[in-house]
């Protein structure tokens, strides 16, 4: 092996201006595989990155059905006859959700779509969010930006309203909507028909992340959003009532009442005074709310489910799918793309046809490399036919010849990747901007750094190698089938 390998260095070093010219073009050809693919594979990773950290999770939990269920509800043709599925079970879901121990926050959501009024007139619609304002900002909160008012509370009713979409309602209609401001949402389906909720702007935010798809959300209570897509109320208080309250209406004896009417009025135990005034005084006064979160358990479309790390993601889905089937709960998974929308799904086609692109460039080095190494190598046709005149064997010509062409594709290899992932670096510590929304959709954000890609490298070694021995062998056995005399004769 030693031998073969003195012999192939010096039969490159013999003709160098040719294995430069090879050379050459076998790293340019290297570069273009890892630089490419690298670069796709950082924007793949960056748009998953964006999506789960920003607005889906990692999972998606939703009620079982049929189609392309995302979180802005169905989007097929059939998105207007159906209703979009409540988790059945939601607190025992729940519950074996946050037990799990990969599982490191969840939220829940319902989505919906209204008209906007403003008095009688209709300014726009929104696609909305109905959340828990305490669990979805603790799950998202670096991508919420407030640009007047605030959240609203747990409980409270209020719409944070779409800067995109107050910036399009003033454009239009030259109204400026306010923290304060009342508006009309109506919200109308084959299901549910027409509901009509008035709900206070509390507050307008943008999405830091966003796109087109985003930039219509607008985030609503709890309440108003089950009203306008046909949930069930989610859940009743229990009401509190203060001494004078209880004092006023008493105990009530079940047992009594049913006994008869005179049983109706009984002597009371208590002997608290009553006040008339102070008791239509606290009558008419607001109770104070609560500091105490309480966690609202009632009617949800989805729960986005994000892990301490990607790695757990089809352990989880395999679990919760045995959770499912266990418990004869009719609920499902699905992963941040399918729950992404249109917008994710267009920026991967985008990708999809770069990657086309680059394999495409790839390929064509590939064979200028392939043609010129079997010229390279049928131009010494004469001098493979005098070593089999001198003794050689098959074998050894056919790996000299491998020898030769591996060294080769290797250094030449090596070479690639370097100056590929020497490009890179230089790539990652600029950032490659997006100069529009187009670009930020592929990016997965506003910057693009690009790292070298591990599948990329091994990509760039399979070619090489795949070239080195195609290239070698190939010609060789043409060369070799032929006598050693005519070979000899051979230009």
């Amino acid at each position: 092996m030693k031998i073969l390998l003195r012999i192939a260095w010096r039969n490159l070093r013999k003709q160098r201006t040719k294995t430069l010219i090879v050379g050459v073009i076998m790293v340019v050809g290297i570069v273009v595989l890892v630089v490419g693919n690298s670069l796709m594979d950082s924007a793949t990773r960056g748009v998953e990155r964006s999506y789960t950290k920003n607005y889906t999770g990692h999972l998606i939990i939703s009620g079982k059905h049929n189609g392309r269920l995302t979180l802005f509800g169905f989007q097929d043709m059939t998105a207007m006859e159906r209703s979009v599925p409540h988790i059945p079970e939601y607190e025992q879901v729940l519950e074996y959700v946050r037990s799990l121990p990969y599982v490191e926050q969840v939220n829940p959501q319902i989505t919906a779509s209204a008209l906007l009024s403003i008095g009688d007139e209709a300014v726009g619609a929104t696609q909305l969010f109905g959340i828990d304002p305490v669990q979805y900002r603790s799950m998202f909160p670096d991508n919420i930006e407030l640009v007047a008012g605030e959240f609203f509370a747990p409980g409270e009713q209020g719409i944070v309203l779409s800067a995109a979409v107050a910036e399009r309602i003033e454009r239009r209609h030259g109204i400026t909507i306010k923290p304060g401001d009342k508006v009309l949402l109506t919200g109308v389906s084959v299901q549910t028909g027409m509901r009509i909720r008035e709900v206070p702007v509390t507050g307008i935010f943008r999405f830091v992340q966003s796109n087109p798809q985003l930039d219509m959300i607008s985030l609503l209570d709890a309440a108003n959003a089950r009203d306008l897509a046909g949930l069930v109320v989610g859940h009743a208080e229990v009401a509190e009532l203060t001494e004078q309250e209880q004092a006023f209406l008493g105990e009530l004896d079940i047992d009594c009442l049913l006994s008869g009417l005179d049983n109706l009025i009984v002597e009371a135990e208590s002997e608290t005074v009553l006040d008339i005034e102070d008791l239509f005084a606290s009558l008419e006064s607001e109770p104070a709310p609560s500091a105490e979160y309480k966690e609202d358990t009632g009617a949800w479309h989805f729960l986005i489910v994000r892990l301490t790390d990607e790695k757990y993601v089809a352990r989880a889905a395999a679990d919760l799918a045995s959770f499912f089937a266990a418990n004869d709960i009719p609920a499902q998974t699905s992963t941040w793309l399918q729950g992404a929308g249109v917008t994710a799904e267009l920026g991967y086609g985008i990708k999809n046809i770069f990657n086309g692109i680059v394999a495409v460039i790839a390929v064509v080095a590939v064979i200028i490399i392939m043609n010129t190494l079997v010229i390279s190598v049928t131009e010494r046709t004469a001098e493979i036919g005098t070593m089999r005149a001198i003794g050689a064997q098959k074998s050894f010509v056919w790996k000299m010849v491998l020898c030769e062409t591996l060294l080769l594709t290797g250094i030449s290899g090596a070479v690639g990747i370097a100056v590929g992932g020497a490009i890179l670096g230089v790539l990652n510590t600029v950032g490659i901007k997006a100069t529009n929304m187009f670009y930020e959709i592929i990016f997965g954000g506003p910057v693009l750094k690009p790292q070298l890609s591990l599948s990329a490298v091994f990509t760039a070694v399979i070619v090489v190698l795949v070239v080195g021995v195609v290239a070698s062998s190939y010609p060789a056995s043409i060369v070799m089938k032929m006598p050693p005399v005519r070979a000899m004769q051979s230009e």
